[in-house]
This record gives structure tokens, sequence and C-alpha cells, in this order.
């Protein structure tokens, strides 16, 4: 694998019927490095090598099929050419205030890989080189909350995204 490969799910799946409509259920247990590195590759090392500057993370996600109903655990796909943007969109997450499980962290993922903690009212910043995206949260057990965000990123854009327990528009 080379340095310049980044992570997708635009091309996942259902491995029983094929369809590409599926809601997140929740993350699975954390992978070991070693594992990480012998699956994954540069991915994985460019994810964990950034753990010192963020809190970058990948594990397999367990998915739901919309279609057939079929739960299934994938990791993320590694991006075609095509799928890549030429410059990167920068992502300003916002997590908006809320009495509601105001003292413990959420975790952030887009296209499968944990992107950071974010706490009550704050606010997350990073970037994809990845046109089509796909983000969900969980909270603090890793669960998915209802509802993805995903969108089109453009190049050297950025998406402003809100969320208080779903995804605001």
């Amino acid at each position: 694998m080379e340095n310049n490969q980044y992570p997708s799910v635009a091309n996942l799946a259902c491995p029983k019927c094929g369809k590409k409509d599926f809601r997140v259920i929740s993350i699975k247990g954390s992978l070991a490095k070693i594992g990480t590195v012998a699956a994954f590759g540069a991915l994985a090392n460019l994810a964990l090598d950034s753990k010192s500057k963020g809190d970058f993370e990948i594990k397999p996600v367990k998915y739901q099929c919309l279609g057939c109903k079929n739960k299934f655990e994938a990791l993320p796909l590694v991006a075609e050419p095509d799928e890549l943007l030429e410059t990167p969109c920068r992502i300003k997450f916002h997590r908006q205030k809320s009495a509601l499980g105001m003292a413990v962290s959420q975790q952030v993922y887009m296209n499968g890989v944990k992107m950071g903690n974010v706490g009550n009212g704050k606010e997350l910043e990073f970037q994809t080189f990845i046109k089509e995206n796909t983000l969900f949260v969980t909270d603090q057990t890793g669960t998915a909350f209802p509802g993805t965000y995903k969108f089109t990123a453009e190049n050297g854009g950025t998406e402003q995204i809100e969320f208080k327990r779903k995804f605001l528009k």
C-alpha cells in the first residue's frame, strides 16, 4: 500500500445482498497496532502515528443493511484514485451544548476512522481528501447515535457540521 491512500466507505456494500444502504450500529473492540498495520498498511500507520497529534483510530464498524437487515462488520476500504480531492476539505464538527450527557465526550468517526473525541459545546477540526464522506458519532461505549451525516467534499472547501445527539442541517 502506498502512503497516499485514504479510507472510504463509498463502495462499502452488504455482503449478503450487495446494497450500499446501511446504518451504523456500533464500533467493535480495538484492534492491536500490529494487527492493524498488517491488515491496513500505510493507512493504519498514518492513523496510528497521528494519535500524538489527534485521536485517530481504526476499528471494525458494525453495520446493518437497510435492505435485507443483515448485520455485518467491516473496516473502511481504500479510496480509488477518482474518489480523491486535489486539495483537502476542512471539516469543522461542532457538538452543541446539552445538559444530557454533558460530562462525557462523544467519539467522531469519518469513513470508519475515529477522528477524535469532542466534549459538550466543543469543536473538532480535521480534513479529508475523500470526495464522498460519511460521519457518525458514538457514545463512550461505542454505540452509534441514530443517523449518519453524508456529504460531498469540495477541493479546498470547508464543511460545517452541527451535532446534538443527531446531525442538524
